[in-house]
């Protein structure tokens, strides 16, 4: 008997700020400026400006165009290369909507390798992740549902947890903090948006700290990250001790506290909750291995429950909206891997996306410097010009557009801006449609960047520290304002 449904296809949204008692979906700002990135003012109108909106030093460039003919309209340094920040999520979802489909989803199976007799699985059972980057607790328990339903009681054999159809990685970028939530594990195996809540509650334990996952399911121990207490007085409250391993200093005059920091082995985190899920349910599961079914891909395994994600136009809209990081990579990685297979790394994957999106039919662009060094755009490896830009927003075309967010979605743009921003210390960018006053719906892509600052942040990376500098907060508020000023005028003028 194999049970199969799909997640709930209205789930809830999260709210704009973290609570920790629903879905973590928001939490994977992939601009969380403490990754670092902006820029800064000048002379940014078409003429000259009067004011540098507080940016004391940096660059601007921008393309505003007729979205369906690629006419420029407005340019200001539209061949400068910039770091796109999270506006490099829109290439990714644009070819990954073209090469999987807007309706594709991704499916996560309970395969058992041998006869089920009398409630007994005499073989394996094995969890195998599909790529589906917005599993939750929710759906490991739909799928327990569904083994109890086939009739499940016991598992002789070991419990594997499949992860081969995408490369599993321990981190997006090595250029970020190590603490930092938006900068996790990726891989085909995920579990709610491979973050965990390391929490201290009031007065403290003897034991100290608790590692949770969170859900709309609830809180629930992680069991494949641990956290012990660190003495106070070190410098840093949160410092990594290994790999899912961390070293938390308690709160002060014992009040609750706690902090989001990434998982790295999102498969284990998986069937280590699915294990403990189980045993609550009454079947004792073995400790998880990690492996495969026989043959290499299901074959001698009989499949006991599927679980279907949402479709991909749905997971694209909120990975837009939210600008989920993990999201993009999951998906950006099942995308490239119709292209060839044998991609294991972000870089790699991502440059199969780059030149099979250049080779779209979007006119005459010069596509020397663009680079895509993964699918979110978290870090300063990624470079494209605002006109390479503007050209890969025409090539995602109606599909992409449509899902771009707006004001309506909790977004800080005008009325009639629908639009991807990119935001890390000193780099800002925005790029999508905008409805200007006369009607006429327009193209656009904004950078706004302080090149040198970035760079001087970069070459004093400490992966201990997760703060922003205040200085790089003053710039982003005038970034912001700079940006509001120009898409105003270009909404009042055309």
């Amino acid at each position: 008997m194999t049970a199969s449904f799909h997640s709930d296809p209205n789930p809830s949204l999260p709210s704009p700020r973290p609570s920790l008692g629903r879905r973590p979906f928001l939490g994977l700002f992939g601009g969380a400026l403490g990754a670092l990135a902006l820029p800064g003012g000048g002379a940014w109108a078409a003429g000259s400006s009067r004011t540098t909106n507080g940016l004391e030093s940096g660059s601007v460039g921008y393309f505003l165009f007729d979205p369906d003919s690629g006419r420029a309209l407005e340019e200001r340094a539209a061949d400068t290369a910039f770091i796109p920040a999270s506006v490099a999520k829109l290439p990714t979802v644009a070819a990954a909507l073209a090469l999987l489909g807007p309706d594709h989803r991704f499916a996560t199976r309970l395969l058992g390798t041998g006869p089920l007799e009398g409630g007994v699985l005499r073989g394996d059972l094995i969890l195998q992740g599909g790529g589906d980057p917005a599993l939750a607790t929710e759906g490991l328990l739909q799928l327990l549902g569904a083994l109890g339903g086939a009739g499940v009681r016991q598992v002789e054999g070991r419990f594997l947890y499949d992860t081969t159809l995408l490369p599993e990685l321990a981190e997006i970028d090595s250029g970020q903090p190590w603490a930092a939530p938006y900068n996790t594990g990726v891989g085909a195996l995920s579990l709610n948006y491979n973050r965990a809540l390391l929490n201290w509650r009031r007065g403290g334990t003897p034991a100290g700290p608790d590692a949770l996952t969170v859900a709309d399911a609830g809180r629930l121990p992680l069991d494949s990250v641990t956290v012990r207490p660190m003495a106070v007085g070190g410098g840093f409250p949160l410092l990594p001790d290994g790999v899912d391993r961390w070293l938390m200093a308690p709160p002060s005059s014992g009040e609750a506290g706690g902090a989001w920091v990434p998982v790295a082995r999102p498969g284990l985190a998986a069937a280590m909750l699915f294990r403990r899920l189980a045993a609550d349910a009454g079947i004792a599961l073995p400790v998880p291995v990690v492996g495969r079914a026989a043959g290499g891909a299901a074959s001698g395994a009989a499949a006991l429950a599927v679980l279907d994600s949402l479709p991909l136009a749905e997971l694209a809209r909120g990975l837009l909206r939210h600008s989920n990081n993990l999201s993009a990579e999951v998906i950006g990685l099942a995308a490239s891997r119709r292209l060839d297979p044998s991609a294991t790394t972000l870089d790699r994957s991502a440059g199969l996306l780059q030149r099979w999106l250049t080779r779209q039919p979007v006119g005459a662009v010069n596509w020397s410097g663009l680079r895509l060094a993964n699918h979110s755009g978290l870090g300063t490896g990624s470079r494209a010009t605002p006109r390479q830009m503007a050209a890969l927003l025409r090539a995602g075309g109606p599909a992409l557009w449509d899902l771009l967010p707006g004001e309506e979605d909790g977004k800080a743009l005008p009325p009639g801006v629908h639009a991807k921003s990119g935001t890390l210390a000193y780099v800002k960018g925005l790029a999508g449609l905008l409805t200007a006053a006369s009607g006429r719906r327009l193209g656009f892509v904004l950078f706004i960047a302080d090149p040198a600052r970035r760079a001087a942040m970069d070459a004093a990376l400490d992966r201990r520290v997760t703060a922003t500098p205040a200085e790089a907060r003053a710039w982003a508020a005038g970034a912001r304002r700079l940006q509001g000023e120009i898409l105003e005028r270009w909404v009042s003028t055309y």
